[in-house]
């Protein structure tokens, strides 16, 4: 295959999503034209979407923790929620996430979060609150 047998609608989505300007551009050829000077070929845009496939896949097979809200925690269970900018960070057995930044756990645990990297911090019901809704 290659990116004369898609369509000018896909070649534009790929042009976007390697930061390649198409203003201007209106028919296959010049878009085709403006990836390559970009330096962008099929193979390197096979190779982008097989990682992103498999990094969807995972995702998909994943299943994170739910909270339970009805469910009493621990008196010592603090909030804490991630303000650094990974898509994914798991630290002592705890995921977080862009779409889910705010997980409950121990005092301690959280303390020991806090000793060892930055990125992270106490959070409050309202925040969170505020974030999911």
């Amino acid at each position: 295959m290659s990116f004369e047998t898609l369509k000018i609608n896909e070649l534009r989505k790929i042009a976007e999503d390697f930061a390649v300007s198409t203003e201007g551009l209106k028919n296959k050829a010049d878009i085709i034209a403006a990836l390559a000077e970009e330096g962008v070929t099929f193979s390197i845009y096979q190779k982008t979407m097989n990682i992103t496939e498999e990094e969807e896949a995972i995702s998909q097979q994943e299943n994170l923790p739910k909270f339970d809200s009805k469910k009493d925690q621990p008196a010592d269970t603090v909030l804490v929620r991630m303000t650094r900018a990974n898509y994914r960070y798991d630290i002592l057995g705890y995921t977080f996430t862009k779409d889910h930044p705010f997980v409950a756990m121990k005092e301690n645990d959280a303390q020991a979060i806090f000793d060892k990297e930055e990125g992270f911090r106490l959070a409050t019901p309202k925040e969170a609150q505020e974030f999911y809704s």
